[in-house]
C-alpha cells in the first residue's frame, strides 16, 4: 500500500497539470482564433493556399531575409559573405545592410516568426525527408478539417472523405516524392509563416465582421480576403506585405473590442489595438510609426474614457510591443530607434518606405576617436600635468569625485540628445512623407495606373522583359469595385445621424479607424507607385484588404449575403471550377504570351468589377429594383474572378520553383497554357 501512495499522487499531479496545460491551451486557442468556427477557417485557408506553394525565390528581396532565417537559427545575428547560404554575392540581395563590416537583412520580426516553424522542420525532418514531412502535414491538416466540418454540419461521411484524400494524397506524395535539399528548411519556414499569417488575415477578419453582423456575412469575409484578394497570391511568397496585413487587422479587431467591452477587457483590447503595431514595427519600423499616428488621431478624437488606468495599460503594452524592435536595433548599431533600414544598404537601390540615410549621431564617434590616448591625460582637456599645478592635490581630487558624480548625467543628457535627434529626424520625414504623397494625389495618370488600369506603362515598358504582367488595384480585386456604393451609403448616413465624431458608436469608430489606416498608407506609397514587379500592388496590400472588408459593411452586400447564401457560395464555385477551366482552354487555343494572359485577366476583373459595383449601387440607391440575389451574383463573379487568377497564376503563369507537393505538380503539367 506504501507503495501506491506516490502513485497516486504523481497522477493526480500530473492530472492537475495536464487539466492546466489544456485550460492554457484553450486559452491561446480563444485568444488567436475566437471560437471554432475561426480555427477551422484558418485550416481550410492555409490548405487550400498552400496547393499553389513553390519552393523558390520569387523576388530577389527574399534572398537576404531567408539568410538571416537561417544564420539567427544557428544563433548567428550578424553575417558575413561567408554565411550567405542562398547568395553568395552582394549585389543580388536588395534590402542587405551594413554596419561595423557585419551585415544584416531587415524585417527581422518576420525573420523571428519564421524560427519556430524552422525548429519545427528540422525536427520532423530528422525522422522523415522534408517532402514528405509536407506532404503529410498537409494530409493530417485535411483530417483535422474534416473532423470539423462533420461535427459542425452533423455529417459523418465529411470525416470518411477527409481521410481518403489524406490518404490518397500522401500515398501519390510516397511513389512521386522528389528530393527537397535540408539547406531549403529555412526558406520553407519563411513561406510556412506567411503562409499562417494569410489564415490569419481571414480569422481576423471574420472576427472584426462577427462583431457587429451575422456570423454568415463574418464567414463569407473571411473567405474573401484569402480567396479573393492579392492575399492569397501573397501567401506563399515571403514578402512582409502579408504579416504586416495580419498585424493590421488584428489592431483593428482590436480597437472595435475596446470600444465594445468595460473595465479591464476594454483596457487591454486597447492596448492591443497598438500593441500590433509594435509588432508591425519590428517588421517595418515606418510603416509602424504612421500606422500608429493614424491610430493615436482616431483614438484621440472617439475615446471619451481617457482614465489614468488606461492610459497606463495601454501604454505598458506598447511599450511592450516595441520592446523587441528597440532590443534588435540595440544589438545590430547601438540605438534602438535606427532600424536596420537606416544603415548603408549594400545591394540594389531599393522603393522601400525609409529615407535615405539617417541623422549623424555626433556622440557615438568622438568616444571611439579617443580611445588609445594616453592613460594620464588630463581629464579637464586643458593638457596641464598635475605636478605643475603647485601640487595642489586638494582641488584635483575634488574636481575628479564631482566628475565622477556627474557622469551618469552626462550619459543621461548624450543619451537623451540621440534619442531627440532621431525623433526629430523620423518627425521631418514624415511630414515630408506626407506631403510628396499629398502632392501625387494630384496627379490623375498616376491614380488612374495605379487604382484602375494598368496596362502598359511608357515608365516601365523596359522592365520585365516588356511584359505587361502588374494589375491595378480593381484589375486585381474586383470586389473593391462595389465600394462606389460608399458616397451614397455616406449620404444616406449624414442625412439621419449627422457627422459628430463624437457621438459615432463603436461601429462608425471602427469604420473611421480602417479609413484612416487606407489614407495614411495610401498617401505615403503613392510617390513610390507605379513601379516594376508590383504585381498586384504589393506595397499596398494591408489597404486592399482593409477595402476589400468594407463591401461587408455595405447593408447591400449583407442582405445578398444572409438573404441568399446558397446563390453566393453557388455561383461562386462555379465560378472558379468552370471559370478556371473555360479561361485555361481559351487561352491555351489563343496561345498568348504571359503578359497577354495576364492582361485577358485584368480587363476580365475590370468587367466584372463594374458589373458587381453597377448592381450593390442599384440595390442601395433603388432596392425595389434590384434583388439581393442579383447583388449576391455580383458578387461572388468578382470573388471567383480573382480566385481563379490566383489559381492560374500559381500553376502557370510564374513559375519559379518546384511545388511544395509532388501531387500538384502532377496536376500543373497538365495545364499548358503559355
Amino acid at each position: 500500500m506504501s507503495g501506491d501512495r506516490p502513485s497516486g499522487v504523481e497522477a493526480q499531479f500530473r492530472s492537475v497539470w495536464s487539466e492546466r496545460l489544456s485550460q492554457y491551451g484553450n486559452r491561446a486557442g480563444r485568444f488567436v482564433f475566437g471560437d471554432g468556427v475561426g480555427v477551422t477557417l484558418w485550416l481550410a485557408v492555409v490548405l487550400v493556399l498552400a496547393l499553389s506553394w513553390r519552393v523558390g525565390f520569387f523576388i530577389t528581396d527574399t534572398y537576404p531575409i531567408a539568410n538571416a532565417v537561417a544564420n539567427l537559427g544557428d544563433g548567428r545575428l550578424a553575417m558575413t559573405p561567408t554565411d550567405f547560404q542562398y547568395s553568395l554575392t552582394l549585389g543580388t540581395q536588395p534590402g542587405l545592410h551594413e554596419y561595423g563590416g557585419r551585415f544584416y537583412a531587415r524585417n527581422y520580426g518576420q525573420v523571428v516568426a519564421a524560427l519556430p516553424f524552422l525548429w519545427l522542420l528540422e525536427g520532423a525532418s530528422a525522422v522523415a525527408p522534408p517532402r514528405l514531412v509536407l506532404a503529410g502535414g498537409w494530409a493530417l491538416g485535411v483530417v483535422g478539417l474534416g473532423r470539423r466540418l462533420a461535427a459542425h454540419f452533423d455529417r459523418r461521411w465529411l470525416r470518411l472523405v477527409a481521410v481518403v484524400v489524406a490518404s490518397a494524397w500522401f500515398a501519390v506524395a510516397v511513389v512521386f516524392a522528389t528530393a527537397l535539399d535540408r539547406s531549403q528548411l529555412p526558406l520553407v519556414a519563411l513561406q510556412l509563416s506567411t503562409l499562417a499569417a494569410a489564415g490569419l488575415v481571414a480569422v481576423s477578419c471574420y472576427r472584426l465582421v462577427g462583431t457587429f453582423h451575422d456570423r454568415r456575412v463574418a464567414v463569407a469575409a473571411g473567405v474573401a480576403l484569402a480567396l479573393a484578394t492579392p492575399v492569397g497570391f501573397w501567401a506563399t511568397i515571403p514578402k512582409r506585405h502579408v504579416l504586416v496585413t495580419a498585424l493590421v487587422f488584428g489592431s483593428v479587431f482590436a480597437f472595435a473590442r475596446s470600444r465594445q467591452l468595460d473595465g479591464r477587457a476594454s483596457y487591454v483590447a486597447h492596448g492591443l489595438a497598438y500593441g500590433a503595431l509594435g509588432l508591425v514595427a519590428w517588421v517595418h519600423a515606418f510603416e509602424g510609426f504612421f500606422l500608429t499616428a493614424a491610430l493615436f488621431a482616431v483614438d484621440f478624437l472617439t475615446e471619451p474614457r481617457k482614465s489614468r488606468r488606461r492610459l497606463a495599460v495601454v501604454g505598458g503594452i506598447f511599450a511592450l510591443s516595441v520592446l523587441p524592435m528597440a532590443v534588435t536595433n540595440v544589438l545590430i548599431n547601438g540605438n534602438p530607434l535606427r532600424p536596420p533600414r537606416l544603415l548603408p544598404g549594400v545591394g540594389p537601390e531599393s522603393v522601400e518606405l525609409a529615407p535615405t540615410g539617417g541623422p549623424e549621431s555626433s556622440g557615438g564617434d568622438t568616444g571611439s576617436g579617443t580611445a588609445g590616448g594616453d592613460v594620464g591625460a588630463d581629464p579637464t582637456g586643458d593638457g596641464v600635468d598635475a605636478d605643475s599645478t603647485g601640487g595642489d592635490g586638494t582641488q584635483r581630487t575634488l574636481l575628479d569625485e564631482l566628475l565622477g558624480l556627474l557622469s551618469p548625467l552626462f550619459v543621461l543628457v548624450t543619451l537623451a540628445e540621440t534619442v531627440l535627434t532621431q525623433l526629430a529626424f523620423i518627425g521631418t520625414y514624415a511630414v515630408s512623407a506626407v506631403s510628396d504623397g499629398v502632392a501625387a494625389a494630384g496627379e490623375h495618370e498616376r491614380l488612374w495606373e495605379i487604382f484602375v488600369r494598368r496596362g502598359h506603362s511608357a515608365s516601365l515598358s523596359g522592365v520585365n522583359d516588356y511584359e505587361p504582367i502588374d494589375l491595378s488595384v480593381v484589375e486585381s480585386t474586383p470586389i473593391v469595385g462595389t465600394l462606389l456604393a460608399l458616397p451614397a451609403v455616406a449620404v444616406v448616413r449624414l442625412r439621419r445621424h449627422g457627422a459628430a465624431v463624437s457621438r459615432l458608436g463603436p461601429r462608425r469608430q471602427t469604420d473611421l479607424l480602417v479609413a484612416s489606416y487606407v489614407v495614411v498608407l495610401t498617401l505615403v506609397y503613392l510617390p513610390r507607385l507605379p513601379l516594376f514587379s508590383q504585381l498586384t500592388v504589393r506595397y499596398l496590400l494591408p489597404v486592399i484588404a482593409l477595402a476589400s472588408y468594407c463591401p461587408f459593411r455595405l447593408p447591400a452586400v449583407r442582405e445578398a449575403i444572409t438573404g441568399a447564401p446558397r446563390t453566393t457560395a453557388g455561383v461562386y464555385a462555379g465560378t472558379v471550377l468552370a471559370g478556371s477551366a473555360l479561361v485555361a482552354v481559351v487561352l491555351g487555343v489563343l496561345d498568348p504570351a504571359l503578359g497577354e494572359a495576364i492582361q485577358f485577366h485584368a480587363l476580365l476583373g475590370l468587367c466584372i468589377a463594374a458589373v458587381a459595383a453597377v448592381l450593390v449601387v442599384g440595390r442601395t440607391l433603388a432596392p425595389a429594383r434590384v434583388s439581393p440575389r442579383s447583388v449576391a451574383v455580383g458578387m461572388a463573379l468578382a470573388g471567383g474572378a480573382t480566385t481563379v487568377y490566383l489559381s492560374l497564376a500559381s500553376v502557370e503563369y510564374f513559375a519559379y520553383g518546384p511545388f511544395a507537393f509532388d501531387a500538384v505538380e502532377l496536376i500543373a503539367r497538365l495545364v499548358p497554357i503559355l
